[in-house]
């Protein structure tokens, strides 16, 4: 692999690798010439997956290695212009932090090290290189697949979520309430009190602290909420949950959501819109962004609508409440 990123596209080539710092202990690095240059994490409990995809177009120069080296891995692999490797994260830490003045970035094999080259210019006018050399082994492709077709979507500047979220900083998973009656998109500290079978008495309930978020549905650039089910969800192993048509409740872990927010916030130009596409608990969120010759997807599962407690804002119902599911 030989490629080169020019200084304004390399910010976001580091966030996407700092942004899946924060998913897995492995980060998978696919490449072929013709298709561009994928990243790819994948956490321990495979609950979470994320990927970045470049185009080829994205850098001023994408190729392959030269003939001898392809003439060497050939017996490893059928597709001699393909290549995956994975790097352990722990690895990447001196790469993905902020760096200024960056004039370009060149990714390229050397033996069995992958080595990330940097030239920068400081303010004097000097020209510093800076390179760094990981270790890699080969990988099969990592990869996940959830549906998208029939499920309702939020579109929303980064910036927007960011500011709901900032109050929940500190949880380490929220609840998504999703409320078509009233048209709000909240976000809840989340709890093993909030689930049915784990409800602890009125007092321990009254030592937690419950933070909420709302922003009603016209903030957004778009809502598009289905109360009713697609053909092709109706018989899934996840069912409905009775109260679709009025919301959804989707739980997740926090950490990763707010960093692909982060990442598609601190664009080049200006931030890029974030597609979230949703069934109901117990069925995965995606999370999508497209830049310039370039995408970013989230998957995250959510927890079983079946096994939590009904949950309403206080925005919708008075004070925030959660009471036994019937």
């Amino acid at each position: 692999m030989d490629c080169i990123i020019v200084g304004y596209a390399v910010k976001p080539f580091i966030a996407a690798l700092a942004c899946l710092t924060r998913i897995g202990k492995e980060i998978t690095i696919d490449f072929d010439p013709m298709d561009g240059l994928s990243l790819r994490s994948l956490n321990d409990s495979k609950s979470i997956f994320s990927s970045f995809h470049f185009e080829p177009s994205y850098f001023q120069k994408c190729s392959t290695p030269p003939f001898a080296s392809r003439k060497r891995r050939k017996s490893q692999n059928d597709n001699e212009d393909h290549w995956t490797v994975r790097i352990s994260i722990k690895a990447l830490a001196p790469l993905v932090r902020p760096r200024k003045d960056v004039l370009s970035l060149q990714l390229v094999t050397v033996g069995d090290l992958l080595s990330f080259e940097f030239q920068m210019q400081r303010a004097s006018g000097v020209i510093v290189d800076i390179i760094h050399r990981v270790g890699y082994a080969p990988a099969q492709s990592v990869a996940a697949v959830a549906a998208t077709d029939g499920a309702s979507e939020i579109v929303a500047p980064p910036q927007l979520l960011l500011t709901m979220l900032e109050p929940l900083k500190r949880a380490n998973e929220i609840a998504l309430l999703v409320n078509d009656t009233h048209n709000l998109v909240s976000g809840v500290t989340f709890s093993h009190d909030d689930i049915a079978k784990e409800a602890s008495s009125n007092l321990a309930k009254r030592q937690l602290l419950k933070t909420e978020t709302s922003i009603r549905y016209d903030e957004f650039i778009e809502v598009e909420y289905m109360s009713h089910p697609d053909d092709s969800v109706k018989n899934d192993p996840v069912p409905p949950p009775n109260d679709l048509k009025e919301q959804v409740v989707l739980v997740f872990t926090l950490k990763e959501f707010k960093s692909v927010l982060q990442f598609c916030s601190q664009g080049s130009d200006a931030s890029l819109p974030v597609s979230i596409s949703f069934y109901w608990g117990g069925k995965p969120i995606v999370v999508k962004t497209t830049g310039e010759h370039f995408s970013a997807q989230l998957i995250m599962a959510t927890l079983d609508h079946k096994m939590m407690a009904v949950m309403k804002t206080s925005s919708i119902n008075g004070p925030l409440s959660a009471s036994k599911n019937q």
